[in-house]
């Protein structure tokens, strides 16, 4: 079996903290590590590192390469950004031509996981799935009716590997309002998108040719030179012609291949922004709701998150659910609650002209 972690997104969920040049996989917001560090931990007792590939975007080659400047970790560089089919397809080609039509399980590197090693058996038995043929999918039992993931609809119960129980997908799901989020958490039926694949290499390819033909010739024509000094030239040629698009949408919501998912209960989250951080870490509120990381004061408040890394005092006065991120060169202060949003902000200063700042 082969590792592939998708380590290529952009900056801009966690604005100010995380810019284009330091996305949230190289933060250490949750621990002390970065994300994607963390990301390879928790797998390698499954893995040698040979056989783990971290597919980045150039422009991060210098903090990957700091990171696992020790590590025989496989990196892979895009050299424009295309979402997350092209990244697989990728990785996808270089490990065929290595190892062969193997079990490949797809992760993203910027997710928590609470149990690692529950998280471990659950990739175990989809691993042991995907060897038969099909695609495997690991779906995360909803807590509260999330608009902001994609969803899984289960259909019938067809197995069970190593205590794991298997069912089929009977469709993927795009993201809901908050009526039918519900409704989904009362069916029972339903389950968080967590973004994490498993599948031979065959597999993969063979339905990248089904559906998505522009994509499998650009892959084509980089596998023709894998091995060659032409490789990075026909990459940097390919590359910005190949279709920006998600395996959700351009594979799993087509694919006449049988798909599995199994339930993952390992404490998963996509820390998808700064709301989902202060949540994911509870613990740490003090006896209003409020957490608080660097200097700051806070009276009368309640329910509020403070971040400040710099120098200077961060004061809160009179203000519930608010959101403060402090760093040297840039303030963010917002509703908590519209955290989802940070995004169009860094947006708005990239409009402006303001790139320093993105």
């Amino acid at each position: 079996m082969v590792f592939v972690i998708m380590a290529g997104g952009t900056g801009t969920r966690f604005w100010p903290l995380s810019r284009e040049t330091k996305p949230k996989q190289f933060l250490n917001i949750i621990g002390q590590r970065p994300l994607i560090e963390e990301t390879i931990l928790r797998i390698s007792p499954l893995v040698d590192e040979e056989r783990v590939y971290v597919v980045i975007n150039r422009a991060h080659r210098e903090l990957t390469r700091e990171i696992f400047k020790d590590s025989s970790i496989q990196i892979l560089e895009e050299p424009y950004g295309r979402n997350t089919a092209p990244c697989i397809g990728l990785a996808a080609i270089h490990i065929k031509r290595k190892w062969g039509d193997v079990p490949m399980a797809v992760l993203p590197a910027d997710h928590f996981i609470g149990d690692g090693e529950l998280f471990r058996t659950t990739l175990r038995a989809g691993i042991e799935l995907s060897q038969m043929g099909g695609i495997v999918t690991i779906g995360i039992l909803p807590v509260k009716p999330e608009t902001g993931y994609g969803y899984i609809k289960r259909g019938r119960r067809c197995d069970s590997i190593n205590g794991q129980e298997v069912f089929e997908v009977d469709r993927f799901v795009e993201k809901p309002d908050e009526k039918r989020a519900l409704l989904y958490m009362r069916e029972g039926n339903y389950l968080w998108n967590s973004g994490i694949f498993i599948f031979r290499t065959d597999v993969f390819l063979n339905e990248v040719r089904n559906y998505l033909p522009n994509l499998y010739q650009g892959l084509t024509e980089i596998d023709g030179v894998l091995d060659g000094d032409r490789y990075q030239a026909t990459l940097e040629r390919v590359y910005p012609d190949l279709e920006s698009i998600s395996i959700d949408y351009g594979i799993m919501e087509r694919t006449k291949e049988p798909v599995y998912t199994i339930t993952g209960n390992f404490g998963w989250s996509d820390v998808g922004s700064w709301q989902a951080l202060f949540e994911l870490k509870g613990d740490q509120k003090d006896a209003n709701g409020n957490m608080v990381e660097g200097l700051a004061t806070i009276i009368d408040s309640r329910d509020s998150f403070i971040i400040n890394r710099s120098e200077k005092l961060v004061a809160l006065l009179g203000s519930n659910q608010i959101l403060v991120v402090n760093t040297p060169d840039a303030l963010l202060v917002a509703d908590l609650n519209r955290s989802q949003e940070v995004r169009a902000i860094a947006e708005a200063i990239k409009r402006k002209g303001l790139l320093d700042w993105v």
